[in-house]
């Protein structure tokens, strides 16, 4: 995985310049979005406004149930180092 990543990360690359925006574009369409969202809901949208439901508590064991056990195998495996 390390030398996936380092090979990916080499492979990245600058934006080419003709993709990049003036700066009289980028002020026409922060105008241009300032207008449409006049009276658009601003802020969270709904985020952590629904509470803990069974399918919450479901995905929760899903990555909290490996989580756990891994803890738990850990020290397990360092006390028969020792």
């Amino acid at each position: 995985m390390l030398v996936a990543g380092l090979i990916c990360n080499y492979l990245v690359k600058p934006v080419d310049p003709k993709w990049n925006m003036s700066a009289e574009e980028v002020s026409k369409l922060q105008a241009a979005t300032a207008k449409s969202a006049a009276g658009v809901q601003q802020g969270s949208f709904d985020i952590g406004k629904g509470g803990f439901d069974a399918r919450a508590a479901l995905f929760w064991a899903f990555v909290g149930v490996p989580l756990a056990w891994g803890v738990w195998k850990t020290p397990e495996s360092a006390i028969k180092i020792i």
